[in-house]
């Protein structure tokens, strides 16, 4: 990375704005998300269950609703403490230096960059008392000797109650993990569950009923209005808990490094019509580069005979063909419910555990795989109709090999417009940590102190403008640059950014010089003492050239 002097600088950013030819304006950054470009996290093991990364983009093969499709994006990564061999792709880039001096890490290690981020979520809306009291004890076994330097940890709820953002302090983990309680669920009379009033048994339910009233007609109402609650109940805490899950892949995308998401959960029912909901959450994930690894907290269980004998209504009985079809039901459940595990883990690159030693399963799970491979795709023709589209991905010589890969996506509900798509695109690049190398950024950082805790930072990016689609009109080139400068603290945490759109109006006369010089944009933030990451994200009017920096600095 080259390093000017700010006076240089200074005097560069003030020659390019003073002939009109390149402007700029501030505006605030907007992040949004949609599918565009489908990205397939894929996990190949060996029979041992170990896994390889010596494949490459032509090693696979993908499609789409059968129609085979051109991996336009292929990228492997490797956990941060696993190295990438030579010709397996690329590796982890370096972090860029920063300005300022620092010790080196094992001199002192608070202040060694975070590499691997493990968020533990707990499925408080449908978790139990006593799978939870199992669970809670496990992870409190995994930090009873710490938080290893290089690594965060957050501890959130999918009812959004409690929430710690990551930390290496073991002792506010435990003190948060302490406070997590199931939520106390409705009471319906016959007892009911959503999976039950969903599927709208009702004459089921009124058989039951049936069994402990004497009038017929008010045993249907009563069954019929316990239904109805536990389906709206049971919808609201759904949608509830996908958009937390959500926010919490997004605050997880942005971190820097291995990013895991561990779910406890005793699973959930998701209707047909709301399987969109699982599939954004997914689509989220992917974009982001986040691993959910889930941990069943009903550990080994059996199918056969798993009736819940406190869901009788006192004084019920129940007996012959009413019994075993509640009995055959809740089978169906312990299964639907467990498959949505398995299918956020299977289509993130992630591991779906269902084992009765949770201790040894939270070190397992905390850990991504040795490499995931990361394939992107445009579907061709995709048209904007909501549908579920299948997708298969396989080796071209994978014998005796698995592999592992996400089943598919929905298709957008409607058309995208530019400014949506640009908008979706920078906000995806800015929660990730890949660089993309299309247009050379250079970033310079200088900060003084105002005060003894306070300093103002100035962001200094250099942007190389040679490769830019530049389209003529009358006699200038032009082309709108985006540039988004977001700041992180030391734990990865996002803090804040700024957005910037340089207008480029080139004169012909002008032309050679300008692109020799390139451009110049920066950012000053307000902070506080301590270390900090910068992300730079540039992308040009029509989405052909993207680009991607990091950098760190540390004010004193």
């Amino acid at each position: 990375m080259r390093c000017w002097s700010f006076l240089l600088l200074t005097a560069a950013l003030a020659a390019q704005t003073q002939t009109g030819e390149v402007t700029t304006r501030e505006e605030t950054p907007t992040f949004q998300s949609s599918v565009n470009l489908v990205r397939v996290p894929v996990v190949v093991r060996d029979k041992q269950g170990h896994t390889l990364g010596s494949f490459h983009k032509e090693d696979f093969q993908l499609t789409d609703r059968g129609k085979p499709q051109y991996i336009s994006q292929f990228a492997i990564e490797g956990s941060a403490t696993q190295p990438i061999p030579v010709g397996a792709g690329h590796a982890r880039p370096a972090v860029p230096e920063s300005n300022t001096p620092t010790e080196p890490p094992a001199a002192n290690p608070a202040r060694i960059v975070p590499t691997r981020f493990v968020a533990f979520v707990f499925d408080d809306v449908h978790l139990q008392l006593e799978d939870l009291m199992y669970a809670r004890a496990a992870a409190l076994k995994y930090i009873e000797h710490g938080i290893p330097p290089q690594e965060r940890i957050a501890l959130l709820t999918l009812s959004g109650k409690l929430s710690l953002e990551f930390t290496d302090d073991a002792a506010k983990f435990r003190e948060a993990l302490m406070k997590v309680m199931p939520a106390m669920p409705r009471v319906y009379i016959p007892p009911t569950k959503f999976y039950w009033a969903d599927k709208w048994m009702i004459d089921l339910e009124t058989e039951i009923v049936n069994d402990c009233y004497k009038n017929p007609h008010d045993a249907a109402a009563i069954a019929e209005f316990a239904l109805r609650g536990a389906a709206s109940e049971g919808r609201g805490d759904l949608l509830y808990a996908f958009r937390t899950l959500n926010n919490i892949v997004r605050l997880l995308g942005s971190m820097p490094g291995d990013r895991v998401m561990i779910l406890v959960s005793p699973g959930m029912y998701v209707p047909d019509d709301l399987q969109v909901e699982l599939s954004e959450s997914i689509d989220r994930a992917t974009r982001s580069g986040v691993v959910i690894n889930t941990l069943d907290a009903r550990g080994v269980y059996s199918t056969a005979g798993d009736i819940n004998p406190d869901r009788d209504t006192p004084g019920c009985h129940l007996v012959g063909p009413v019994q075993l079809m509640i009995e055959k039901v809740e089978r169906e459940e312990l299964t639907v419910q467990g498959g949505i595990l398995d299918a956020l883990a299977y289509s993130t690159g992630g591991t779906a555990l269902s084992q009765n030693d949770f201790q040894a399963e939270f070190n397992r799970l905390a850990n991504p795989p040795d490499y995931v491979y990361y394939l992107g795709f445009y579907p061709k023709d995709l048209k904007p109709d909501g549908r579920f589209h299948e997708i298969k991905v396989t080796l071209a010589s994978g014998k005796g090999l698995t592999v592992q890969a996400r089943k598919g996506y929905w298709a957008p509900s409607h058309e995208e417009n530019a400014a949506a798509t640009a908008s979706r695109e920078i906000g995806e690049a800015i929660f990730s940590r890949d660089e993309l190398r299309d247009l050379p950024i250079d970033i310079h950082t200088e900060f003084f102190k105002t005060t003894a805790d306070d300093a103002s930072l100035t962001v200094t990016a250099h942007l190389d403008i040679r490769q830019l689609p530049l389209r003529k009109q009358d006699d200038r080139s032009r082309d709108d640059v985006t540039l988004v400068c977001a700041l992180f603290d030391g734990n990865g945490n996002y803090l804040k950014g700024t957005q910037k759109v340089v207008e480029l109006r080139l004169k012909d006369e002008n032309l050679e010089q300008r692109l020799t010089r390139g451009v110049i944009v920066t950012s000053d933030f307000d902070v506080k003492s301590g270390p900090y990451m910068i992300r730079i994200v540039v992308r040009d009017s029509e989405g052909r050239q993207m680009a991607t920096a990091n950098g760190t600095v540390e004010i004193p």
